[in-house]
């Protein structure tokens, strides 16, 4: 299985007192539905922001694709969130003033995709998640698992080598979150993308191809 993410021995520390990740290496193949599982303060959100390229490692390399990632490089790292990964977080992270198809559709703009384009990717993503229904409405007019569905779509809507979910059923009720997983899974299935979800949801276990599980900047399972 090709590889789509490949961490080596990667360690982040902050300051002389504080080990993040310690010698942690990890690797997802294509098409992969992987959970990373831990505690808060577990390490698992900083492995997701360094595979991400929204932090740099301390020491230890990531590779994207078969490419090897340089972390000094603040051009490289932008084009590789511009085009390789695709995320989705807790909070959401929905522009207050744009509807929900003006959501989706709005990392097209930084891949230069003319108007018509990316109107209708927008639109196509949007129906598969279920809510092309509600394509002109904005944030605030749709409940946290409506909102959670278009952030979904916008990860998705360039078609990313790689999504990484961080917690993206922490602010959900149950029922959501279950819903919300099981989309997820679905289309990783359906568009054979590759996903990395973190989560403290050890129930969600069963869900997923892998699971790998942190415990004080560490992989021990």
């Amino acid at each position: 299985m090709t590889a789509i993410v490949a961490a080596e021995r990667l360690t982040k520390r902050y300051g002389t007192t504080v080990t993040a990740l310690d010698d942690v290496s990890i690797e997802v193949g294509r098409g992969e539905f992987a959970a990373v599982i831990g505690r808060s303060g577990s390490g698992k959100s900083t492995l997701m922001n360094i595979l991400g390229c929204l932090d740099t490692p301390t020491s230890g390399s990531v590779a994207i694709g078969g490419r090897p990632v340089d972390y000094t490089d603040r051009n490289a790292l932008v084009d590789l969130r511009r085009t390789a990964l695709g995320f989705v977080f807790q909070q959401f992270n929905l522009i207050p003033n744009l509807t929900a198809e003006e959501n989706v559709a709005y990392p097209l703009l930084f891949n230069y995709r003319e108007k018509a384009e990316r109107t209708e990717r927008a639109r196509m993503i949007l129906e598969r998640v279920g809510l092309l229904e509600r394509a002109t409405h904005y944030p605030s007019e749709l409940s946290g698992g409506e909102q959670q569905r278009v952030a979904i779509a916008r990860a998705l809507v360039h078609d990313p080598l790689l999504v990484l979910a961080d917690e993206p059923t922490g602010n959900l009720d149950s029922k959501t979150s279950a819903e919300i997983l099981d989309l997820l899974r679905e289309l990783n299935r359906d568009r054979q993308t590759t996903f990395v979800v973190v989560t403290h949801d050890r129930e969600s276990g069963s869900l997923f191809d892998r699971t790998v599980r942190m415990v004080d900047g560490r992989v021990v399972a």
